[in-house]
């Protein structure tokens, strides 16, 4: 049995008698030591979000991979439970914080990348996960999520104000999300801004060892990926088979050369696991070219 089939196996035989008591006992313990370190956080600092139920329904139509997905889902689980595992062994190599997800164009699938990978990065309890959606010309991780805050990511860029309000948590308590509803042409403008800076500072501050993903714009649409790129740790690029062109996907990760690439991820290939598929490649020399699979 291969080590894929391995960890399908393990992820059916959990969704169809929960996890095992030592998991369970673990998880409880990381969480239990989270909500120490959250303690210890000026209080004034500390961010606190506002819990926001979604809707079962819409998340599976939108294929999101929530607690409890179906058993036919089982090997999109399995491919995200390794994307994460690979792309935190590197953060934890390199002690990277925030690393920008992008794609050479559009429909890729870079949102749901974004989303379900930060779920899956939320199951091991151990830190905070947070989500900024900065693809602000088509924001969609609220519309995905179903969800309509209070408060947008936007206005906090453009006036500074509610920066600790406008965060949700979703799934879990160590998940965070913050987006925006509305789109604006002045996304290039407020991405360069010191503001965007101070953002990320804020979360740094006001979570428990943090990993931010960052979904952005396409590369070749715009230059907004660009503005970011330089104040991020790192950048993911997600491509979709039979529809990112070879050309495309070249041209962006040229644009992107200078920057550090945490890896592509595959949506979709036909040489992967059946359902839900990826390849992950990393730029790491000794892993260059490494599918994920």
């Amino acid at each position: 049995m291969s080590i894929v089939e391995q960890a399908l196996e393990k992820s059916r035989a959990e969704q169809r008698n929960g996890p095992s008591r030592r998991a369970g006992d673990g998880g409880a313990q990381r969480s239990a030591n989270r909500t120490k370190q959250a303690a210890a956080i000026d209080s004034t600092l500390r961010i606190r979000p506002q819990a926001v139920a979604l809707d079962a329904d819409l998340c599976r139509e939108h294929r999101l991979l929530l607690h409890g997905a179906a058993e036919k889902d089982g090997a999109a689980v399995a491919a995200y439970r390794m994307l994460r595992t690979r792309l935190l062994h590197r953060a934890h190599a390199h002690q990277w914080t925030t690393i920008a997800v992008t794609s050479a164009g559009p429909n890729d699938g870079k949102t749901l990348t974004a989303l379900n990978l930060a779920i899956s990065m939320a199951r091991e309890k151990s830190r905070e996960i947070v989500l900024l959606d900065m693809d602000m010309r088509n924001p969609s991780v609220y519309r995905t999520l179903g969800i309509h805050p209070a408060r947008e990511l936007r206005q906090y860029l453009e006036n500074g104000e509610h920066g600790k309000e406008m965060f949700v948590s979703v799934c879990s308590d160590n998940l965070m999300v913050a987006g925006s509803t509305s789109p604006t042409e002045q996304a290039s403008e407020l991405l360069a801004s010191p503001r965007f800076d101070d953002l990320i500072r804020l979360v740094k501050q006001g979570t428990v060892d943090p990993i931010i993903l960052i979904d952005l714009p396409p590369v070749l649409l715009t230059d907004d990926a660009l503005v970011v790129a330089p104040k991020v740790d790192a950048v993911l690029v997600v491509a979709s088979e039979g529809l990112t062109s070879k050309a495309g996907l070249a041209k962006a990760l040229d644009l992107l050369s200078e920057f550090r690439i945490a890896g592509v991820v595959l949506n979709r290939t036909i040489e992967t696991v059946p359902d839900y598929n990826y390849g992950y490649y990393s730029d790491d020399p000794k892993g260059a070219a490494d599918k994920g699979t």
